[in-house]
């Protein structure tokens, strides 16, 4: 029997030989997907980070339920949002 995932759309990573140790949260939807990574070293802990990836799961699934609901528009705004946090930290923003 297959192992059920805790924390769907939710991927632990640890690496042995690069700086990221934290959570990966990936979402898709109609050839769409959203990706974003949450450092245990932003956020403090494991558990912070985990907290945080399931609450940003919980805001774009619940919209993504929404039944006019653009994956594409819902994932941009969501992306945009990241780089804009970025840009107020004064960090490097990626496109």
């Amino acid at each position: 029997m297959a192992k059920r995932n805790r924390h769907p759309n939710i991927t632990r990573y640890t690496y042995k030989f690069h700086s990221f140790d934290g959570f990966r949260l990936s979402i898709s939807r109609n050839r769409n997907t959203f990706t974003k990574y949450f450092s245990v070293r932003q956020y403090g802990t494991d558990k912070e980070a985990l907290k945080a990836a399931q609450e940003m799961r919980a805001r774009i699934l619940a919209e993504l339920q929404e039944d006019d609901a653009d994956p594409k528009a819902i994932f941009d705004r969501y992306k945009q949002e990241m780089a804009d946090a970025k840009a107020a930290k004064g960090q490097k923003v990626e496109a």
